[in-house]
């Protein structure tokens, strides 16, 4: 019995060194502000917000994704995990004068590649029930163009036959809404 705990505790202190958690960015909120703004964190990663101010104070998304509790001075919110990419506008529900961005850039991997090379961009980490993505692309110094929307996957592939550059974003939008988040920060990739 004994051996079987020693064990278990062995293999639970590994699993904790081979897997640490990913500490959440910590936005600080003052009166009447909120620091960092924008914050970037990468896809899957997470948020939380300590009020360093006497007021209170709330993290309220622009588009319903999310609304902390009241947070007292002193207290800091539960982190909040943003698993797709996307810019996330959020405000203060008690002083709505209050803002701040969350940026989560989207991923594309390989960087570079030949006239084979298959891409993948990967918009999350994970889906959320009744949403969707928007993927933009644009080739060169040319302009964005929706490439694809409404989709449901969290990655895409992406081809072509001819080098250069190409850049892709995405964002996150309610299906049958015109709630949406802000374009992600672009990625790059090259073709030669």
């Amino acid at each position: 019995m004994r051996g079987g705990f020693v064990l278990t505790a062995v293999l639970a202190s590994v699993l904790l060194i081979a897997f640490p958690a990913q500490a959440a960015s910590v936005v600080q909120v003052q009166d009447f502000s909120f620091s960092p703004t924008p914050v970037t964190v990468s896809e899957g990663a997470s948020v939380s917000w300590h009020n360093n101010g006497p007021s209170n104070h709330t993290s309220t998304s622009d588009v319903g994704l999310w609304t902390t509790t009241t947070l007292i001075a002193g207290a800091t919110s539960t982190a909040k995990v943003f698993k797709a990419a996307g810019v996330y506008a959020y405000h203060c529900k008690i002083h709505p004068y209050m803002h701040g961005k969350v940026r989560v850039p989207i991923k594309v991997s390989p960087a570079s590649g030949g006239t084979s090379t298959v891409f993948t961009v990967t918009l999350a980490t994970g889906s959320r029930v009744h949403w969707s993505f928007d993927v933009q692309k644009k080739a060169g110094a040319g302009r964005w163009k929706i490439w694809k929307t409404g989709v449901t996957s969290l990655s895409v592939t992406f081809h072509h036959a001819s080098p250069g550059t190409w850049r892709f974003r995405s964002r996150l939008h309610r299906n049958g809404s015109t709630l949406r988040t802000g374009w992600s920060p672009s990625k790059v990739i090259t073709i030669s």
